[in-house]
């Protein structure tokens, strides 16, 4: 491999590596990953059925030049890899169009600056190199109301009418474009291996032809092609969602896919889906690569010398990971009695207020309280806890714990739904986010304003969770009311693993299929609702009856100490301050295995809650 095709570095190499040849060599904040190529194996070749589905959709319409910003934040997958030296078999490569396999970039200013010179003729307009390096990976809708709007011509110019001055100056030029140097090597390379290949393209299927034109060869060995106007994309570039879809149709594992693409919209979109990035820069030296949302794992400087090399081989690719990166580190949840904030109002006469309750909570010794955004309970959450504080307790005492509703599942949307819970929480970070349910439960008017198919929805909401964690907001991540089948989705595209499942659970519904996948998975269980709502009229069951007298406990008692003992957090509610000292005042007996039993017995399936999680698909 040629010295210049890919940043290549030997220090620190591990011993057990020294003598083989690194494919190419990572930085990443001070630390250096080494990227190895290892024979295959039967382990590594298994390919993990995965799919995400994502639903028809309509591209946002352009109202202005905030599109400029990518849809995500930066995320560095490669931070969370680093808690173990991890074997990764390329499974798929997905490959941009403009900038990787065409010499696009030329051509495309050059029409653009035509088209708005017809707009002013002083010349004091246009797109330079730097706003161009900004538009890359935008649609041409989005693009257009960018270039618009920089040069304050958005309130004056007719996007659309924009678009077709644009396409009529590129007509002529698509003709002369070329491939890339290398392109075609490349491509031939990956298709010799067996490698499946997609092209993700923000162009619109029409244009993605014209342009390809001349090379239809090229075009005939991808496996599938996504284009900014596939029906099932609603954000382009700008989110994982073109990604996903395209790891979807090749039915590859996500974190299995390399990617390689020349805009940095769209090098962070990858990293936020998980994937394995390369950034291939311009050849021509016209811009750099602004890369503050999130950076690639490597470069690829020559696409030529990087067909060249033994190089990626399909599922023969192995990173070793340096040991000093920063290591993920969860605290534990304490197995303890939580505070469950949902439906504790203010009293009527507005003697006790909900952050009353929750004051009178802490003093009987709670410390995990349970709030969420759809519960309302947040403000009162935060303005209790920073009472507590003042009167001599700390922040760190506690284990605060909210959710993220359905409607604000998606990448950016989850992200700012956290936000706004610190900010109601009036804290810096939270212990524990989980998504509230998996998605709206069918029929429910949430399920109409559901933008994507479930899954595609989970894991691009999933992706926001770990990346508040990588800013040190979140503390630990988890879900609720997810069945085994949601959680085996999650695990198999998960950086960070869920460490909590918040489900209802009482004697009447044990769940113990779910609470033995979960342990065996190291996820503990919450269980919400631990006396049926008062539905089921668990607590006076004989049974609690008669283990309750043994030890001069309430029926609400020995359900709670069941729940404790099989490892599972309870979350009673309760408005009195004599049933929430009661329901904390578990911790003085223990039943018996026999009795544990007899309880267990009990189940039959029986759930308070009028959403069975097991239909939401």
């Amino acid at each position: 491999m040629a010295a210049s095709s890919v940043r290549m570095q030997t220090k620190s190499m591990p011993a057990m590596y020294r003598n083989q040849k690194p494919l190419f060599t990572l930085n990443q904040q001070g630390a250096t990953t080494h990227v190895m190529l290892r024979k295959p194996t039967a382990a590594r070749s298994q390919c993990m059925d995965r799919k995400v589905n994502v639903r028809a959709g309509q591209a946002p319409k352009i109202v202005s030049s905030t599109v400029m910003a990518p849809a995500i934040s930066g995320v560095d997958a490669l931070t969370m890899r680093a808690k173990q030296a991890e074997t990764m078999g390329v499974q798929a490569v997905i490959l941009d169009l403009d900038g990787v396999i065409l010499d696009y970039e030329g051509a495309a200013n050059h029409a653009l600056n035509d088209a708005l010179r017809k707009y002013n003729k002083s010349g004091n307009v246009g797109v330079d190199w730097t706003l161009h390096s900004k538009i890359m990976g935008l649609r041409i809708q989005e693009t257009a109301s960018v270039v618009l709007d920089s040069n304050r011509l958005l309130d004056r110019v007719d996007p659309e009418k924009f678009i077709q001055r644009y396409y009529e100056n590129m007509e002529p030029l698509y003709t002369d474009l070329k491939l890339h140097e290398g392109a075609e090597e490349m491509i031939k390379s990956f298709k010799a291996k067996g490698i499946p290949m997609a092209l993700a393209t923000s162009s619109s299927r029409a244009s993605m032809e014209r342009k390809m034109t001349n090379y239809q060869h090229i075009l005939d060995m991808f496996d599938c092609v996504i284009t900014g106007d596939d029906a099932s994309v609603n954000f382009g570039k700008k989110s994982p969602e073109m990604f996903l879809l395209a790891a979807e149709r090749m039915q590859a594992d996500p974190k299995k896919c390399l990617v390689l693409d020349d805009s940095p919209i769209a090098v962070a979109s990858a990293k936020a889906a998980g994937m394995y990035v390369a950034s291939v820069p311009d050849p021509q030296n016209r811009f750099t690569q602004d890369f503050t949302n999130g950076g690639p794992d490597f470069e690829v400087k020559s696409l030529k010398e990087f067909a060249k090399t033994e190089g990626i081989q399909k599922d023969e690719l192995k990173r070793v990971v340096s040991s000093d990166l920063p290591k993920a580190e969860f605290n534990d949840m304490p197995l303890s009695v939580g505070f469950g904030t949902d439906l504790i109002h203010t009293a009527t006469d507005g003697s006790l207020t909900c952050d009353d309750k929750i004051l009178q909570a802490i003093n009987a010794g709670y410390t995990l309280i349970d709030t969420a955004t759809k519960y309302e309970s947040e403000p009162d959450t935060g303005r209790a806890i920073k009472e507590a504080i003042a009167n001599g307790m700390k922040r760190e005492d506690f284990y605060v714990v909210t959710k993220v509703w359905v409607n604000d599942m998606g990448y950016a949307s989850a992200i700012e739904s956290v936000e706004k819970s610190l900010r109601r929480l009036q804290m810096d970070y939270v212990d524990l986010v989980l998504i509230h349910w998996p998605g709206p439960a069918p029929g429910k008017p949430d399920a109409q304003q559901f933008g994507f198919e479930n899954k595609a929805k989970r894991t691009l909401t999933w992706r926001a969770l770990e990346e508040m964690v990588r800013r040190g907001k979140v503390k630990s991540i988890g879900v609720a009311n997810w069945t085994i089948r949601h959680l085996k989705e999650t695990l198999s595209v998960a950086e960070i693993p869920p460490t909590v499942n918040q489900v209802e659970m009482h004697p009447y519904y044990t769940r113990t299929r779910l609470l033995n996948f979960c342990t065996d998975h190291g996820i503990k269980l919450m269980g919400y609702s631990p006396f049926g709502r008062g539905r089921l009229n668990i607590i006076n069951d004989p049974v609690m009856g008669e283990i309750g007298s043994k030890y001069d406990k309430s029926g609400a008692q020995v359900i709670l100490r069941w729940m404790i003992q099989r490892g599972v957090v309870p979350l009673p509610r309760a408005s009195s301050e004599n049933r929430i000292k009661q329901n904390f005042d578990i911790f003085d007996f223990k039943l018996t295995d026999d009795e544990m039993a007899t309880i267990d017995k009990l189940n039959g399936d029986k759930r308070s809650c009028s959403i069975d999680c097991h239909s939401i698909p």
